[in-house]
């Protein structure tokens, strides 16, 4: 019988971890740097009268991806602007702007305390939080906002509106500017999200 050159593991030697093909760790990383990347959607908007008054209610999902989340628990404040619009639909050319209102808030985190905290910047107005996904979801809300005199909507058939969500990379550190300028992972922006008046 010819001699073998494979030799026996001895008795309990773990076996030996094969690396994963390339195509494989790509995928890895690939779903990896999904899971962590910036993203934000409006799931609702919507208007309604009161008292005289358009009043908006508007819901956005948001997740900070890796990156942000680091730069936040680490003394980065994060500040993010709210674009409101209502506009009178014509038919042969562009939508008129009827109203623009552009709405400032502030996220950071205290890590002291271990809170973070949501601050609307024009009223001065704040609230805390103990974990960042009640801040997130707190963000991402408008409730019985004032948006707009009733008396200055003559048709509402005739009105819609939009908002969208961004993070304000001008007021990020110089670095991260400039890493916000190559990196996905940095840039966090809503789609217009659009709706008839009613």
């Amino acid at each position: 019988m010819a001699n073998s050159t494979q030799q026996r593991r001895p008795a309990g030697t773990p076996k030996t971890v094969r690396p994963l093909p390339l195509v494989a760790m790509f995928a890895v990383l690939l779903a990896a740097s999904i899971a962590h990347s910036a993203s934000v959607r409006f799931e609702s908007a919507g208007t309604y009268v009161k008292d005289g008054t358009y009043y908006l209610d508007s819901f956005a999902r948001l997740s900070l991806g890796r990156g942000l989340e680091l730069a936040l628990a680490n003394g980065v404040s994060l500040h993010f602007l709210v674009e409101v619009a209502v506009h009178k639909k014509r038919k042969w050319w562009i939508d008129t702007p009827v109203l623009e209102r552009r709405l400032r808030f502030k996220l950071y985190y205290y890590d002291l305390t271990r809170h973070y905290r949501v601050e609307d910047v024009q009223t001065g107005e704040s609230n805390n939080f103990r974990s960042l996904a009640a801040a997130l979801r707190k963000l991402g809300s408008l409730t019985q906002f004032a948006l707009i005199p009733a008396s200055q909507i003559k048709n509402r058939s005739r009105y819609g509106a939009s908002i969208r969500l961004e993070l304000d990379q001008t007021r990020l550190p110089g670095p991260l500017q400039a890493q916000s300028l190559v990196s996905r992972e940095w840039q966090l922006e809503s789609e217009v999200f659009r709706w008839l008046l009613n």
